[in-house]
């Protein structure tokens, strides 16, 4: 006759509380890594916003030096429409060879970020 193990025919209640120990470990376990996920999504989507941001402004810049090489210092403001957003810049002459520009970027998300470059005029027109 086969043995019987103590822990299955001990009647004083081991079984049950270790079963509600490790299914609260795999609960909280469950929930950590969906609070990692939501929080790689959300960074994800920031990163996205930034990257939209960035590439905006160098297409937007190329295009004013484009214009400016084109129509001579004569611009103050010029307003560009992408697809993933629009953006808006300010020109401010500091001196004949420096200009301020001001970025307005708005994201397709409507993200918006606006911050300052400078830009040098010399050998611009040439």
């Amino acid at each position: 006759m086969k043995k019987q193990s103590y822990f299955t025919t001990n009647e004083q209640g081991f079984v049950l509380p270790a079963v509600l120990l490790i299914i609260a470990i795999v609960f909280v376990f469950l929930f950590h890594n969906t609070s990692a996920y939501r929080n790689e999504l959300s960074m994800t989507d920031t990163q996205l916003e930034q990257t939209k941001i960035e590439t905006l402004y160098q297409a937007s810049r190329q295009l004013l030096i484009e214009e400016l090489k084109e129509h001579g210092s004569t611009i103050d403001t010029a307003t560009y429409t992408f697809p993933y957003g629009n953006v808006a810049v300010h020109l401010q002459k500091i001196d004949d060879a420096f200009s301020r520009l001001t970025f307005t970027i708005t994201t397709d998300k409507n993200a918006v970020k606006s911050f300052e470059s400078t830009l040098a005029l010399e050998g611009l027109f040439d």
